[in-house]
């Protein structure tokens, strides 16, 4: 009886892996939008697996800060409002100053060689006249890939960890500089200023670039948060108002 239910509990937690993922990778590219209920039925149905791993998949999901479950409502992907955007920053910028600083002490050449490659491959995407929503989310996560050799590099493993769990909800608010406020051909330089620092071994340079690109991405963020809360606020108003 064991023997049959332990490659039983196995097979779950394979399809709760790949209903993870799959969950995880709709949230990250916005195609579930903030705030958007997971309705677990529909899910099941989108990923191809039954409720038992699929919920599973959703408790992943809560503890990578990627949704949260309301009483009464059941499991919704994370909403950024500006305080929870402010805190992430905030956090952000303590730990990725740090790693910006240790790296450039301690990059490795395979470090360096892992950054010119993605150098080269942002400039392919920067020749292109115009980007596909893909090529745009491909982009995206190749950006991040700078941050996260970075982090790889400082050589504290709890401080990497810590920064790829913010990555994962900064993944969300990428966009802004892509959709909302077009500022990515800001966010190339700043990459390119930030990834010359660290291969040069420069920390005070690293930090300062670091520090630069935290802060215009945090500004951008905040603003385009605050107005659509705004928005929001005024419609809820609005839908309030009776006629006398």
């Amino acid at each position: 009886m064991s023997g049959t239910a332990q490659p039983a509990r196995e097979i779950v937690k394979t399809l709760a892996q790949s209903a993870y993922e799959a969950l995880r990778a709709l949230v990250l590219s916005g195609e579930l939008k903030p705030g958007e209920r997971l309705v677990e039925r529909e899910l099941a149905r989108r990923v191809n697996v039954s409720r038992t791993p699929l919920r599973e998949a959703l408790q992943r999901l809560e503890r990578d800060g990627l949704a949260v479950n309301k009483p009464g409502l059941g499991y919704v992907t994370v909403a950024f409002d500006p305080r929870v955007v402010a805190d992430i920053y905030e956090l952000r910028e303590l730990l990725e100053l740090h790693v910006c600083a240790a790296a450039a002490e301690r990059i490795s050449d395979a470090g360096v060689r892992a950054l010119a490659e993605i150098q080269l491959a942002l400039a392919r995407f920067e020749e292109k006249e115009s980007l596909s929503v893909d090529q745009l989310r491909e982009e995206v996560e190749v950006g991040f890939r700078i941050h996260e050799i970075i982090a790889q590099e400082a050589g504290n493993a709890l401080i990497c960890e810590t920064l790829m769990q913010l990555y994962d909800r900064l993944r969300l608010l990428a966009w802004i500089d892509v959709l909302w406020i077009d500022k990515w051909p800001v966010t190339r330089r700043e990459h390119r200023d930030l990834v010359a620092a660290i291969t040069s071994r420069d920390p005070a340079r690293a930090v300062a670039a670091a520090r630069t690109h935290l802060h215009r991405c945090k500004d951008d963020a905040l603003r385009v948060i605050k107005a659509q809360h705004r928005e929001e606020h005024h419609v809820i108003r609005s839908n309030f108002v009776t006629t006398p």
